[in-house]
């Protein structure tokens, strides 16, 4: 009977034993991690939906130590965070991993944040914070030209397209004219928009030698173009009229042109300029307007009066200019064509007349039908462009020009006829 008796009491106090070990368990298993759920920009190296990384940690029994492992799939986890002495006996803590923690680290495979905690009771429990890293496509800016030039005006037209899969927050336009990117204009897209056509009309500031795009989207991410402004090698004189040879009653004005300065001058202002002057202009009796190389004007000279007076040049001081005129239909003159049309056009070395032979004629001569076109003869339909290739002082190079014809207007009084053109003249 004792011994049944001993039994029976063995089997309550293990039971007893049991149930107080249950019970403690089950109070230690309150400590809990509480936290929302993260996502890491690898681009901007940012967590949303806060800006760090936090959550709450509640422990029935107090908080001794907390240490954060960054959990990546194929990797070894990693210690990015350990609490300091204010997490100590807390029963309540707002923990927060710094971002600067882990985000030198290789986050393509990051799964999130595995917490330890240690309560006073030095019992062990585990939380996870889930954390998902994601590189956001970077926006684009496609067909921004390379190089451009300035047209007549000074303008410059900025085409392309941008885009961006988290929408675009704006596009930025920058020139160098002070030696550094300076902006020039921004363009605000308020609805977001993930694709934008760039269709921008830059004015050209001098010394500007670039420009650049900028396209920012709505993470903050960037990418930029850059398109050249090509220094010119050529000064560019537009609109030119020269009058044809004049009569005595009504003297040449603007007869003889000087490439070095762009200008025109008269049969009574030519004496003493004829070093000067690279081309002259004259209307024949048969009324055709002719651009003369001053060297070979020593026959119509005498047709070139002011007043009663007639001019009488020095042959010696007198120009061997040589022209050429650009008939389209071999790829060497299309390409300069094509080249003039597009505004591409940033010096005139003899490169860049390459395949041309080099002209050799003393006079272009004006004929309206196209039919009769040649290398000395333009007009105004097709081959309009002229290549005018001067002597310099030493006899032994030359300046190269390219005339574009504009207008002709033969006058019922042939030596009252006009030629209209605008002329690059090289540097």
């Amino acid at each position: 009977m004792k011994q049944k008796l001993k039994l029976t009491v063995l089997i309550l106090c293990i039971s007893a034993l049991a149930a107080c070990k249950k019970d403690k368990i089950a109070e230690k298993g309150t400590t809990k991690v509480t936290a929302k759920e993260f996502s890491y920009n690898m681009a901007l190296k940012a967590i949303t939906p806060d800006e760090v990384i936090n959550g709450n940690i509640s422990s029935g029994s107090g908080i001794k130590q907390i240490y954060g492992y960054l959990v990546r799939l194929n990797k070894t986890d990693s210690l990015i965070y350990r609490s300091t002495q204010d997490a100590i006996n807390q029963n309540d803590f707002h923990f927060v991993i710094p971002t600067v923690s882990y985000a030198s680290a290789n986050l393509e495979k990051m799964q999130g944040i595995k917490l330890t905690i240690r309560d006073m009771d030095n019992d062990t429990f585990e939380g996870f914070v889930k954390v998902t890293a994601f590189s956001p496509p970077m926006p684009q800016l496609n067909n921004i030209p390379t190089r451009l030039l300035p047209d007549e005006s000074g303008k410059i037209m900025i085409t392309g397209t941008a885009s961006s899969e988290n929408g675009i927050k704006e596009i930025a336009i920058y020139d160098d004219y002070q030696g550094i990117d300076a902006l020039v204009d921004k363009i605000d897209l308020l609805n977001k928009e993930k694709t934008y056509d760039l269709n921008y009309t830059y004015t050209y500031r001098k010394n500007a030698s670039r420009l650049k795009v900028v396209i920012t989207d709505l993470y903050g991410l960037t990418a930029s173009s850059v398109t050249t402004i090509p220094l010119l090698n050529y000064n560019l004189f537009k609109g030119i009229e020269m009058m044809a040879n004049g009569t005595t009653a009504s003297p040449s004005t603007s007869s003889f042109f000087m490439g070095e300065t762009g200008t025109v001058t008269g049969s009574c202002n030519i004496s003493g300029q004829e070093q000067k002057t690279d081309f002259v202009g004259y209307c024949t009796s048969t009324f055709i307007y002719t651009i003369y190389s001053p060297a070979n004007t020593t026959t119509i000279s005498k047709n070139f009066k002011c007043g009663t007076a007639i001019w009488e040049p020095n042959a010696a001081n007198l120009k061997a200019t040589k022209f050429r005129v650009l008939v389209p239909g071999t790829s060497a003159v299309d390409q300069v064509y094509a080249a003039f049309n597009t505004n591409t056009i940033t010096e005139l070395s003899d490169a860049f007349f390459n395949g041309i032979p080099v002209p050799a004629g003393n006079t272009a001569k004006f004929d309206a039908n196209p039919a009769n076109q040649t290398t000395a003869i333009f007009n105004l339909t097709n081959a309009w462009l002229i290549w005018v290739r001067v002597p310099k002082a030493d006899g032994l190079t030359f300046t190269n020009q390219l005339l574009r014809v504009k207008e002709v207007n033969i006058a019922s009084t042939a030596a009252l006829s006009t030629i209209k053109f605008d002329i690059l003249v090289s540097k």
